[in-house]
């Protein structure tokens, strides 16, 4: 038998999709820890064995690239991007079944 989903079921598969978002941004950071410590780690024992003359901060370049990644995947998961998604289809909706509206131009705000 096929069983039509309900407003529960939809509710649930949804949350299951936000715990799954934010456990992998939460894995991506830990990641993003480790690895960059273990870069750090590198670097100051390179530089200390070497004397001084490889002070140089090269172990910045992995971690700003990799935490623009961290920040952007954050900002997908934390943002709420869906609530304001679903208010601007909303708005947009009750816009054209207003009808007396003429279209706005899409690139303006």
């Amino acid at each position: 038998m096929d069983e039509v989903p309900t407003k529960e079921d939809e509710m649930r598969d949804k949350a299951i999709r936000r715990v799954d978002a934010i456990i992998g941004f939460r894995q991506h950071l830990l990641v993003y820890v480790i690895v960059n410590s273990f870069i750090f780690a590198v670097w100051l024992i390179v530089a200390l064995i070497a004397g001084g003359d490889s002070w140089f901060p090269w172990f910045i370049f992995p971690l700003l690239g990799w935490g623009i990644g961290i920040v952007m995947h954050g900002w997908g998961v934390y943002a709420q991007t869906d609530r304001k998604r679903e208010a601007m289809v909303t708005k947009e909706m009750e816009r054209m079944t207003a009808g007396s509206q003429p279209p706005d131009d899409p690139g303006r705000t």
